[in-house]
């Protein structure tokens, strides 16, 4: 079954004249050396949005347990300068007890995206979420993918929940074996984060996160309803998100009983410059025994 057809967008396109793009199949692949230097730049990039140590960073994106390490940066021509990066440390778990099948094993990509504010506009965050989740379907072809994450930002939340026909929360009813799927999930994947209030899905973390919330404050009586969702649940707390599970793509016989094939509404093409700095775009990774 094929992916949601790609898209031209001119937007995304443009992008290309001022940034180029490096792909790092699986961090735990890279020299040790280049992992310590990368790690710095990391934290350069993520420190002032997130409370992440370089310790953490590290142990985050060289956990053994992991199915991949994904690390995708958008540098500036001119400088070289670092503006964005996702990183994506991806899960493979299966649903229910002593099933083994391919339609029972379910992998999760925990996306962790940074843009610099000069580029948030600039449709570089769909750029660089497309441009990784083409990396995950070209090296673990047909087989089930939900991405997973605690949403700090309410725009994050936004772009999340509405590019997905499947997505929780949801202001439409949510299917059981979906809420299964992401109760399992919440199990195995690890969030730096902590229950908030009575709500099942918000979470805080601690030092908050720094967000720009004009525009939210500026147009409340004009939100579209999955931002009216953030704003009511979390209250604009700071430090206070929302925990969301998307389902990217699903394969025939899978056991949440969906139908199969791709769940992303939009997808684009990019032919900008991409430079692999680790990893081989063309080969499938062996999925390894659980």
């Amino acid at each position: 079954m094929s992916q949601t057809p790609r898209i031209f967008d001119q937007r995304l396109q443009n992008l290309n004249k001022k940034i180029y793009i490096e792909i790092i199949e699986d961090f735990r692949k890279l020299p040790y050396g280049d992992q310590d230097k990368l790690i710095q730049e990391l934290r350069s990039i993520y420190g002032p949005h997130f409370d992440f140590s370089e310790e953490y960073l590290g142990r985050l994106l060289t956990n053994p347990s992991l199915r991949t390490a994904i690390v995708t940066l958008a540098r500036e021509r001119k400088s070289g300068r670092l503006v964005s990066v996702i990183m994506v440390p991806a899960y493979t778990f299966e649903l229910n007890d002593n099933d083994h099948s391919l339609e029972n094993r379910y992998s999760a990509g925990h996306g962790i995206l940074v843009v610099d504010e000069k580029y948030r506009m600039g449709g570089l965050t769909s750029l660089m979420t497309d441009v990784t989740e083409n990396i995950l379907f070209t090296i673990f072809p047909n087989e089930n993918w939900v991405e997973y994450g605690f949403m700090i930002s309410p725009y994050s939340f936004y772009y999340v929940s509405t590019r997905s026909k499947m997505s929780v929360p949801s202001d439409k009813p949510v299917d059981p074996n979906v809420m299964r799927l992401f109760n399992k999930i919440k199990s195995t994947v690890a969030i730096r984060a902590r229950k908030y209030g009575n709500e099942p899905y918000v979470m805080s973390v601690f030092p908050p996160v720094k967000n720009d919330l004009d525009f939210l404050y500026e147009n409340m009586d004009r939100l579209p309803k999955t931002l009216k969702y953030y704003v009511d649940k979390t209250g604009l707390v700071p430090g206070v998100g929302i925990l969301t599970m998307q389902i990217c793509y699903l394969v025939k016989g899978n056991t949440i009983n969906l139908p199969a094939g791709d769940y992303i509404k939009k997808r684009y093409k990019y032919n900008g410059q991409i430079n692999y700095i680790q990893g081989n775009p063309t080969y499938s990774i062996p999925v390894p025994k659980i």
